[in-house]
């Protein structure tokens, strides 16, 4: 995001562009977000925003994680060191089995289940508004197979009706069967650790109809590591 600023200050059409959209974003000033303070930060998110909430629990619970429901309570935690105590919305998942239902809080869920609500906290607001999500490291705590239904939010009409857009790094190789040679930009380190970036469909000989993945697990790109 600072090189985007830094771009937009040196009059760069894209990056000028890029400046004046509603961006939403799991990157701070420390780089991607950790811990507790995320599940407390999404959920004053979806708290502000009552249907962005409903489309978030039905989203968790189509994605197989488990989940009866999600809902939202105050609870008060005692800060390490001192005997203050601060007060937070947190969210706790419902599980149900035969007609038994029990709740526990969200910190005890998956990594992945914490990762999908996160997350979602995120995309939901940039799909309603049609502006762009920045995301590094999309496929973290996520099972692969999660990165298709992620995607179809931004590529089908009814989830993104205002064309926002998604711009993310990603470790997953399976996501190239997923994206097209212009939406795909691979990086890489040379001896000297600087980073060289460049446009898949900007290397000769890409065709429109290749197989991405296979192409890239087989070095026909670089863009691997030194083993």
């Amino acid at each position: 995001m600072l090189h985007i600023s830094t771009a937009a200050q040196y009059g760069v059409p894209l990056a000028s562009t890029m400046v004046k959209l509603s961006v939403f974003s799991n990157v701070v000033w420390a780089g991607r977000e950790h811990d507790f303070h995320r599940i407390i930060n999404a959920t004053n998110v979806f708290r502000e925003q009552a249907p962005l909430w409903e489309q978030a629990v039905s989203l968790l619970r189509e994605w197989d994680f488990g989940l009866s429901d999600v809902v939202i309570e105050e609870a008060s935690f005692t800060n390490p060191g001192s005997a203050e105590t601060t007060k937070h919305y947190v969210p706790f998942g419902m599980h149900k089995v035969d007609d038994r239902e029990a709740k526990r809080m969200f910190t005890l869920e998956s990594s992945g289940t914490q990762g999908a609500y996160v997350l979602l906290s995120h995309l939901l607001p940039t799909l309603a508004t049609g502006g762009m999500a920045v995301i590094d490291e999309l496929e973290a705590d996520l099972h692969p197979h999660m990165l298709s239904p992620i995607m179809d939010l931004f590529l089908s009409p009814s989830t993104n009706p205002h064309d926002a857009q998604i711009i993310f790094t990603c470790h997953a190789t399976e996501i190239l069967n997923l994206l097209q040679k212009p939406q795909v930009m691979l990086v890489e380190k040379d001896e000297r650790g600087r980073s060289e970036a460049w446009r898949l469909d900007s290397m000769k000989g890409v065709r429109k109809d290749d197989n991405l993945y296979a192409k890239y697990m087989a070095g026909a790109y670089g863009a691997v590591p030194w083993v």
